[in-house]
C-alpha cells in the first residue's frame, strides 16, 4: 500500500512539473509581441503592434534591429528597401516618403503584417486591410486594386477643422509635423553626410496610435562613371555622433536625451529616436508645430576628424 502511495505521488508530481515547466520556445511566445504566421509577422492586436514597433525605435543601431529580424525569421522590408535611388543626386528631395527602419522591420517585403488575423499592406502613407483573396498578392497586383480596398489606417492622419469655435482660429484633430521631413547636407571628410529629420505618426482605425520624431545619417561618398556623377551610401567606415544639444519647446513631446546615442559609433546609414508624442491634446491650433532647435555634431572615427556640425530647426 505504501509502495502504490509512493508512485502515485510521484507520478502526480511529474505530471504537475510537465505542467509548469514551459519550453523556452512557449516562454519567448508569450514575451514577444509577434508571432511568425508564414511569411507576415503576426499581432494580436493593434496595441501589440505599436508596442514592438515602439521597442524597436529605441534601439540604437541598425545591427540591434538587424539581430531582431534574424530572431524573428521573416523577410523584412528593411533588408529588401534601398533609400539610396532617393539620394543619389546633389539636390535631395525634403518631401520623400521616410520610413523609420523600426517600421521597415516590422513589414515583410512586401510591405505586409497580419494585425488580428487580417493582413494589412502599406502603401506609400496608406494601410490597407486586405481580403482573403488578395492577401498574397504582389504590390503590382495589389495597387491596380487599391482604391476598392478597404483603409485600416495611415501615416498621415486627416485634418479636422474644430467646428465648436468657428470665431477662433482654425484648429485641427492632428498631431503637429505629421510624417513630415526635412533634410540638411553637410561636407564630410568622404563626401557628405545627408542627415533627414523627420516625423512619422501611424494611425489606425481612426486613432492616432504614435508618433515619433527621428534624426537619420547617411554617409555618402561621390561616385563618377564615364556618363555621371551620382552620392552613394558609404558603409565601410565608423562615424560617431559625440555631442548635440537638441531641445524642443512644446510639452506635449517627450525629448530623448541626445546623449544616450553620443560616442556610439555607427556603420552606413542610421536611424536614431528623438522626441515621442507623450500628451494627445484633441485641439491643437493650425500654426502650432513641433519646435526643434539645437546642434548635432558627428566626425569621422578613421581619421579622427571632429569639426561637423550643423543646426538643426523644424519649420
Amino acid at each position: 500500500m505504501k509502495k502504490l502511495l509512493v508512485v502515485l505521488v510521484a507520478v502526480v508530481f511529474a505530471s504537475c512539473s510537465q505542467d509548469q515547466i514551459e519550453s523556452p520556445n512557449q516562454l519567448e511566445a508569450k514575451s514577444s509581441a509577434s508571432l511568425l504566421d508564414g511569411r507576415l509577422l503576426s499581432f494580436s492586436n493593434d496595441k501589440s503592434f505599436i508596442k514592438e514597433y515602439s521597442e524597436l525605435t529605441e534601439m540604437k543601431s541598425v545591427k540591434e534591429i538587424q539581430a531582431w529580424i534574424d530572431k524573428k525569421g521573416h523577410n523584412s522590408l528593411l533588408n529588401n528597401s534601398n533609400d539610396t535611388i532617393d539620394m543619389q543626386n546633389d539636390v535631395v528631395d525634403n518631401k520623400r516618403i521616410i520610413y523609420s527602419d523600426a517600421l521597415k522591420a516590422v513589414l515583410n517585403s512586401d510591405s505586409k503584417i497580419k494585425v488580428n488575423g487580417k493582413v494589412i499592406w502599406l502603401n506609400e502613407i496608406t494601410f490597407y486591410e486586405l481580403s482573403a483573396k488578395d492577401n498574397d498578392k504582389k504590390n503590382q497586383d495589389l495597387l491596380l486594386i487599391k482604391n476598392d480596398l478597404e483603409v485600416y489606417g495611415n501615416l498621415l492622419n486627416k485634418s479636422n477643422l474644430n467646428k465648436q469655435n468657428v470665431t477662433g482660429p482654425a484648429y485641427r484633430d492632428i498631431i503637429p509635423n505629421e510624417n513630415r521631413s526635412k533634410t540638411y547636407v553637410v561636407a564630410s571628410s568622404r563626401g557628405r553626410h545627408v542627415i533627414d529629420l523627420y516625423n512619422e505618426t501611424i494611425v489606425l482605425n481612426d486613432q492616432i496610435a504614435s508618433s515619433k520624431m527621428f534624426l537619420r545619417f547617411t554617409p555618402q561618398y561621390r561616385s563618377c562613371s564615364f556618363w555621371r556623377c551620382t552620392w552613394k551610401n558609404e558603409n565601410s567606415e565608423p562615424w560617431r555622433i559625440y555631442s548635440g544639444n537638441l531641445s524642443t519647446t512644446m510639452n506635449e513631446w517627450t525629448m530623448i536625451s541626445y546623449n544616450t546615442i553620443g560616442g556610439t559609433p555607427f556603420y552606413g546609414q542610421n536611424t536614431f529616436l528623438i522626441a515621442t508624442w507623450s500628451i494627445y491634446v484633441p485641439q491643437i491650433p493650425l500654426f502650432q508645430n513641433f519646435n526643434v532647435s539645437g546642434n548635432v555634431e558627428f566626425f569621422d572615427t578613421s581619421v579622427g576628424i571632429p569639426g561637423y556640425r550643423t543646426s538643426l530647426s523644424w519649420f
